[in-house]
């Protein structure tokens, strides 16, 4: 099919992937800082004063946060109700929650980006492969949205839905223009 509204679609499912590409790299990265943070929390949650001896001289351990956020409550709340007294291990907590939580992030970014990679690569956006594929992205973006806020969730939720209903439709007219070619 030679269309030029098509051709705007895969010209823009290509930008979009390409974008989405690098922000998961991005994602990743993060990732992976949060998982060593916690690592490293914990391998110094034994160190005196947070001070490691080291040849002639010393130097201070960085954690991710300050000992000031653990005491203003600032880390998630289900961690800070396990009310942890060491300071690094409470601080190794919540850099393993926040890898999880970006991972997770990361994963729906990847999902996304397959959609828009499909839709790209498809004679087509509008095919039960990229409709299926829009509807499992909605919902892993939705569980991702509820961790934040349940109204946004729903809010999003309901978006997916309706583009879903909307691809349905388009798949129809797809199959309808295919037959009578």
């Amino acid at each position: 099919m030679n269309n030029t509204k098509i051709a705007e679609i895969k010209k823009s499912a290509s930008v979009t992937a390409k974008v989405l590409g690098v922000i998961r790299v991005i994602t990743m990265v993060g990732a992976i800082i949060a998982l060593v943070s916690g690592i490293i929390c914990l391998c110094a949650q034994n160190v005196a004063e947070g001070s490691v001896i080291y040849d002639n001289g010393s130097f201070r351990v960085l954690s991710p946060v300050g000992e000031e956020a653990m005491i203003n409550g600032e880390g998630f709340d289900f961690i800070n109700s396990l009310h942890i007294e060491n300071f690094m291990v409470w601080a190794a907590l919540n850099c393993f929650v926040a890898a999880g939580i970006v991972a997770i992030v990361t994963v729906v970014i990847y999902m996304i980006q397959k959609m828009f990679t499909e839709i790209r690569d498809s004679e087509t956006p509008f095919n039960e492969s990229v409709r299926s594929r829009l509807k499992v992205t909605g919902i892993l973006v939705t569980i991702a949205v509820l961790m934040e806020s349940l109204g946004i969730a729903a809010i999003v939720a309901l978006s997916f839905w309706c583009l879903y209903c909307i691809f349905g439709y388009g798949v129809e007219l797809q199959k309808n223009e295919d037959e009578t070619l």
